[in-house]
């Protein structure tokens, strides 16, 4: 079986960034993303292809980001969307 092609959102730190580690060290590939990619040289240097991803981009934005993934492995067989936050609250005391 070939290795599998992961694209992960939010891995310049946390469970984002233990993941793509993770993924490199069982054989298969990944393209970690975050929205400063200055933060993801590390995976870089452990075996990552590595982009510029902002979830809050426009579509147009994030379709090219996406165009430029595909064009690294040929293909994405595994989508990690782990970028964001929570905020906890009732919807009236959030902001």
């Amino acid at each position: 079986m070939s290795p599998l092609v992961w694209l992960v959102s939010g891995c310049s730190s946390g469970i984002g960034e233990q993941f793509v580690l993770d993924i490199v060290s069982r054989g298969d590939r990944v393209i970690a993303t975050s929205r400063n990619i200055a933060s993801l040289r590390s995976l870089q240097e452990a075996g990552a292809s590595i982009l510029q991803l902002d979830i809050t981009s426009s579509e147009k934005e994030i379709r090219t980001t996406i165009a430029q993934a595909i064009e690294i492995y040929g293909r994405i067989d595994v989508l990690v969307n782990n970028a964001g936050f929570i905020q906890i609250g009732t919807w009236e005391d959030l902001k």
